[in-house]
């Protein structure tokens, strides 16, 4: 027999919230949030592309609000691990997520379940930035364009692999559209993220990766791997010579790994605004564009509702290029603990 739950209790619990939420707005309106360090998750190992972002806006939030932001890696489950801890938090705006293309914007069309749901739990602060992904290929490949790849795979169908960052991944969709769109036989090797997809390209176990440029560019620059295309609508400033996907006759193929700032749902608007105003000082600075810039990427840093439209956005249109995929879906344990 199910227990009830006492109106009053509900009535109480309810009051409770609302009173939270009344005093941390009050809090903000009165100069006194944050009055003690403030966590960001970062759902990924020390040490990869995500951490690189969460430090240096962890670094700068910290000057911005007059307390200690902190990083807390917490990776696992292509991010989903961390991305599910900050979900729980209190919305209270001591914890933030450092959000990014996988558990927020494809797995939800690429696994089976999900211990978060991103419009649910979450409420946008600000984009920071974006990045087109580049297929590359291995120096031990031997092709130097886009045309002779094609042709390479065509006349020796399953001898070329690409890495990922692991089943499920926006890297892999990526990759399974370009075999569909060409009906190329390519096989797929996952990997537990993208430092060791990288390494095994590098290393020629796999001749081929979709990468977000920020993520590639430096192997490319100093010619360890060659660059074939870009997801992108026109050619890269820092890579003028590599053609786009729909030059190589793959069109509507625009994709982009990007990252931003989240807080729990039931976040105060006046510590999201507070946020935001933090996080687009941050990324309008000069210092930090030019390092965007640099990587391939573009800037983020407008408004909470410009974030949760695009979010909407990338969710619609990694969906549909899951479905025209077909990928089978990932299943298996989700764990959430709270610590790497």
């Amino acid at each position: 027999m199910r227990a009830r739950i006492s109106p009053l209790l509900t009535l109480a619990a309810g009051a409770f919230a609302i009173t939270a939420c009344g005093l941390a707005q009050a809090a903000v309106a009165q100069g006194q949030y944050p009055d003690r360090p403030v966590h960001l998750v970062v759902p990924f190992p020390a040490g990869g592309g995500a951490d690189y972002w969460g430090r240096l806006v962890a670094g700068e939030l910290a000057k911005n609000l007059g307390q200690p932001v902190v990083v807390d890696n917490i990776p696992g489950n292509g991010g989903n691990n961390g991305t599910a801890v900050a979900a729980r938090a209190r919305a209270d705006g001591y914890t933030l997520l450092l959000g990014s293309t996988g558990p927020l914007a494809v797995h939800p069309s690429t696994y089976v379940s999900l211990p978060f749901e991103p419009k649910r739990d979450f409420v946008p602060v600000a984009l920071l930035e974006s990045s087109p992904i580049v297929l590359v290929a291995s120096s031990s490949v031997p092709v130097s364009s886009a045309r002779e790849l094609i042709e390479l795979a065509r006349a020796k169908p399953g001898s070329l692999a690409y890495a990922s960052n692991g089943d499920g991944s926006p890297e892999q969709v990526a990759g399974e559209i370009f075999k569909a769109r060409l009906k190329l036989d390519i096989r797929h090797i996952p990997f537990d993220g993208a430092g060791p997809a990288r390494k095994a390209v590098l290393a020629g176990q796999a001749g081929l990766m979709f990468d977000p440029c920020k993520g590639a560019l430096p192997a490319i620059l100093r010619g360890a791997q060659k660059p074939v295309a870009v997801a992108a609508d026109h050619r890269l400033a820092d890579l003028p010579q590599t053609p786009t996907f729909a030059e190589i006759g793959v069109p509507d193929y625009k994709l982009r790994i990007w990252t931003g700032v989240l807080a729990p749902a039931g976040t105060p608007d006046a510590i999201i605004a507070r946020l935001n105003g933090a996080v687009r000082a941050i990324v309008q600075s000069p210092q930090i564009k030019r390092a965007i810039a640099t990587e391939g990427g573009e800037a983020g840093g407008r408004t909470p509702e410009h974030f949760a439209h695009f979010l909407s956005s990338e969710r619609q249109h990694w969906g549909a290029l899951v479905r025209e995929t077909h990928l089978p879906k990932v299943t298996g344990p989700l764990s959430t603990q709270s610590h790497s």
